[in-house]
């Protein structure tokens, strides 16, 4: 029998997300009728049943809105909570696609050949197929768990399928089939599916439907998701759509760089504009310098790539459902800290947009929702993150706070859309925990990019997490990342060495802190000392190498070489191996190497007349070492 309680439920919920502070009460008049009583609404009511029947309400079902309760009724259903949105994901599938979805999702290990719909309406029932092999203790687990997740029937049937699929051999058909493929494949851009060739999609369903619960009431945090690299310097490009940075810049600058990859038809072009191959990123996946993910439909990608990068490191291709998962984890934390800060605020807004109804004031409501926004798009993220891709983070993202800023100016529609398409990019990037670089693209008309909408929207998310009394603090962390875009105007990286090489390079003298130290301070003088500065030490670096070139010989040379390895036999090298003694040495003859090193440089500094400054023996130092792939550069605006 068709089932409607989850649905209306869904329904009160966004209601309530939307409309703050409306407290209700959902009712069941008979099977198939039910109302929501809004016991405190003040404002126009024909209004918001109009809303609630246009943009709420599921279309075919028989729940309206009601300003007195009702004197009789079957029961009164209990609402949603908003701190536990999730609600099992009871009532979540709305489209024949939903339940698909949601089917071979949670039961990836169990071969679904169909799910079928044979009965709509009133005799509404779901017939799932599964495989011969499939035995009978598998689908009453699957049949106990699907009626407890109330797809809208109580009839769901599991069956084995009637007869096995039959290939055809007709060309003709082959290429048909596979062209309606190709179309529906573009309209599922959005929607989730799990794909069994992907092996990184059935961990991430597992993840979600284990921890789906846990993320949104707090007790799982993005520190908990595996891919999640806590306490590093991280950086996120997208390279989905128009080109970004040159990997060797930012390879340089950070230990983790999240990369979202262009998709398949498009991958040889972004592989061109970084001067590398496929086989590079590969192995710059396998050193752990670069994470790959996928905001797209996962199959639109290179599937023999990502299955490479998967064999390095399981956890270095993250799919939709993972990075959902990270949006959630990270909205949610938002949410606590702002509520830790100001207890009472969910409730303040409320009164005031009730007010705002109250007396048809259309700012005070927006203000409000300024105000509530880390608790609304907490709860109201749910219904698109576990059904749609991460791109759905505009229906609910700091997008529509931003947006509301420039109602009424001439400019509103062409900002609205600007938000709209890179909101999941700023998203992603203050998830990750990452400084964000914006795409630039040259046209006739100038340069586009997304650097002040992104700029815009990560500065505000920044103000929801921090205190907002402490400006310093704020000021603080804006300034960091809008210097990070800076930091690539200050040096340039020769873009015919390998960026493996470059990776190797910056582990070994361990660049994301030594030389962003560097750029750091560069960055923060004005114009004229940074102009000075630079030229100085481009003039050092080049007598330091000098002098290196004239110092041959010498026991630390001899002793580490070209290799960094000890001058002994095969057999004294292993022997001293196996009591580690080779490793301890060579650091200990590298600790030497660098502080000859350091005394050259401070000579240098001396005979060149340059008054010495703090920091120069070891900015000159990094400089020299990286000399090979990256030297600095005057500022160009």
């Amino acid at each position: 029998m068709l089932k409607l309680e989850g649905k209306v439920k869904r329904m009160d919920l966004e209601l309530r997300i939307k409309y703050l502070g409306l407290q209700t009460k959902v009712y069941q008049l008979d099977d198939f009728r039910f109302v929501i009583y809004c016991e405190n609404y003040e404002g126009d009511f024909e209004e918001l049943a109009d809303d609630f029947n246009s943009s709420i309400r599921h279309m075919g079902t028989n729940v309206e809105l009601t300003k007195t309760p009702p004197e009789s009724f079957k029961q009164r259903i209990e609402r949603i909570s908003l701190s536990n949105v999730v609600d099992g994901f009871k009532a979540t599938c709305v489209t024949e696609s939903d339940i698909r979805n949601f089917v071979e999702s949670k039961f990836h290990y169990i071969n679904v050949t169909n799910v079928d719909i044979p009965h709509r309406g009133l005799g509404f029932e779901i017939v799932v197929s599964v495989s011969e092999d499939t035995t009978a203790e598998m689908m009453e687990q699957m049949q106990n768990y699907l009626l407890q997740a109330d797809l809208g029937t109580d009839r769901i049937t599991i069956k084995h399928e009637d007869f096995p699929r039959q290939p055809t051999n007709a060309g003709a058909d082959r290429a048909g089939h596979e062209t309606v493929n190709n179309l529906l494949g573009s309209f599922n851009v959005m929607n989730l599916s799990l794909y069994k060739q992907l092996p990184f999609t059935i961990n991430e369903a597992d993840f979600w439907f284990e921890h789906a619960e846990d993320i949104y009431t707090g007790k799982t945090g993005r520190q908990d998701i595996p891919f999640f690299r806590e306490g590093l310097q991280k950086c996120f490009l997208n390279a989905s759509v128009f080109e970004t940075v040159d990997l060797r810049d930012v390879l340089l600058l950070y230990d983790t760089v999240y990369l979202a990859l262009p998709i398949e038809n498009h991958l040889d072009s972004f592989l061109e504009q970084q001067n590398m191959t496929a086989s590079d990123l590969v192995e710059l996946v396998d050193m752990g310098k670069v994470v790959i993910v996928l905001p797209n439909q996962e199959t639109r990608y290179d599937q023999n790539l990502l299955l490479q990068a998967y064999q390095c490191n399981p956890l270095s291709v993250v799919g939709r459902r993972g990075l959902n998962a990270l949006l959630a984890a990270h909205l949610v934390e938002t949410k606590t800290q702002y509520e830790k800060r100001y207890p009472n605020i969910y409730d303040a807004s409320s009164e005031l947009f009730l007010r705002g109804k109250r007396e048809g004031d259309p700012f005070v409501q927006r203000f409000a929702q300024l105000l509530a926004w880390p608790v609304t798009a907490a709860a109201a993220s749910f219904r698109y993150l576990h059904q749609h891709s991460p791109m759905s983070v505009a229906n609910f993202g700091v997008n529509l706070i931003v947006e509301e800023s420039f109602r009424g100016s001439d400019l509103h529609e062409q900002i609205s859309f600007e938000l709209m398409v890179n909101a999941d990019s700023t998203h992603l990037a203050t998830a990750l925990q990452s400084t964000y670089f914006p795409f630039k693209l040259r046209t006739p008309d100038g340069m586009y990019s997304d650097q002040a909408v992104s700029n815009l929207m990560g500065d505000l998310l920044k103000m929801y997490w921090y205190d907002a009394s402490n400006l310093e603090q704020i000021e603080r962390l804006i300034d960091r990342n809008h210097s990070e875009n800076n930091y690539l105007k200050l040096f340039e990286t020769n873009p015919h060495v390998k960026a493996t090489k470059v990776a190797l390079l910056a582990d070994e003298y361990d660049t994301p802190k030594a030389f962003r130290n560097l750029l750091h301070r560069l960055d923060a003088m004005d114009d004229a000392t940074r102009r000075q500065t630079i030229n100085e030490y481009n003039d050092l670096l080049f007598e330091v190498v000098e002098a290196s070139g004239r110092s041959s010989g010498g026991f630390v040379k001899m002793m580490l070489g070209g290799a960094g390895f000890l001058p002994l036999s095969y057999q004294e090298s292993f022997a001293l191996a196996l009591v580690g003694l080779v490793h301890d040495k060579v650091n200990a003859l590298k600790t030497v190497k660098r502080a000859k090193e350091l005394d050259r440089i401070e000579k240098c500094i001396k005979d060149s007349g340059i008054q010495a400054r703090e920091h120069m023996k070891e900015d000159i130092y990094i400089l020299d070492k990286i000399s090979r792939v990256a030297i600095l550069k005057q500022q160009v605006s």
